[in-house]
């Protein structure tokens, strides 16, 4: 009974202590929309290359000129790694990218990347990822 009490001690501690970010988690689909997508063309002014979700941000103009700074998040960073595509040689800020995203269900200018099209027009195709978590297609 001893040692079955101090491990359940023991988990709930590291439970505890991980605090947030283990109720954190979440799925995808919880929080954005697979089936209300928005196109934006805009300024990349920051990326978080980090754990658990890549971010973007990116100024975004609409049709009166008013600026927007969308939240873009995409699959971890791993996952990028392992179908090639690293932060720093694809996305640099100052540059102007489009994004197809999955857009915030509570409608805010947030969304979960499907697709990036780079400056140069290469075409970034992140569907499987929004859907599995795991896998892509590389740049084309």
């Amino acid at each position: 009974m001893g040692v079955r009490f101090a491990g359940a001690l023991i988990l709930g501690v590291v439970l505890c202590a991980a605090g947030s970010d283990v109720r954190a988690h979440h799925a995808v689909q919880a929080a954005f929309d697979q089936d209300d997508h928005a196109t934006l063309t805009g300024v990349l002014t920051k990326v978080l290359w980090i754990n658990p979700h890549v971010r973007w941000f990116m100024d975004v103009k609409d049709e009166t000129g008013k600026v927007t700074t969308w939240t873009i998040s995409g699959a971890g960073p791993g996952g990028f790694r392992d179908i090639g595509i690293s932060g720093r040689d694809v996305f640099q800020t100052g540059k102007t990218y489009t994004a197809i995203v999955a857009r915030a269900r509570d409608k805010s200018p947030n969304g979960y990347v499907l697709t990036f099209i780079l400056p140069d027009g290469r075409k970034i195709d992140l569907w499987q990822q929004y859907k599995s978590e795991g896998g892509g297609t590389a740049a084309q």
